[in-house]
């Protein structure tokens, strides 16, 4: 089980201030931004507003893990989601909608 540390940008395994992240709270995974990363604590704030701190000695990759660039900006086409769970879809949703992208195209498929 990798451990979480605070770093540089450049860090491989290492989170820092401002950082986009997914925070796992019973069972769902909460789109976050890392507030601070000091000291020994991690503190992250949810786009939902709830804000969580953590012992960084205490914090795994199962509960806190990196967002991938495409959850981040949100994409067209939810099958290109890096990310692929209930949050990430539902952040995904959320980034159209705002971004006023609500519709989706269908294509019918022909059979041979």
């Amino acid at each position: 089980m990798g451990r979480v540390s605070c770093g540089e940008k450049s860090e491989p395994h290492g989170f820092h201030e401002g950082a986009r992240v997914w925070l796992k709270e019973d069972d769902q995974y909460l789109p976050s931004t890392v507030s601070t990363c000091s000291g020994g604590v991690v503190v992250m704030v949810t786009d939902y507003g709830q804000v969580y701190s953590y012992k960084q000695s205490s914090l795994s990759r199962q509960k806190v893990q990196p967002m991938h660039p495409s959850s981040v900006e949100g994409v067209e086409d939810m099958a290109t989601l890096e990310d692929l769970h209930d949050g990430a879809i539902m952040h995904n949703l959320h980034l159209r909608y705002q971004h006023r992208k609500i519709y989706v195209r269908t294509h019918l498929l022909a059979s041979p």
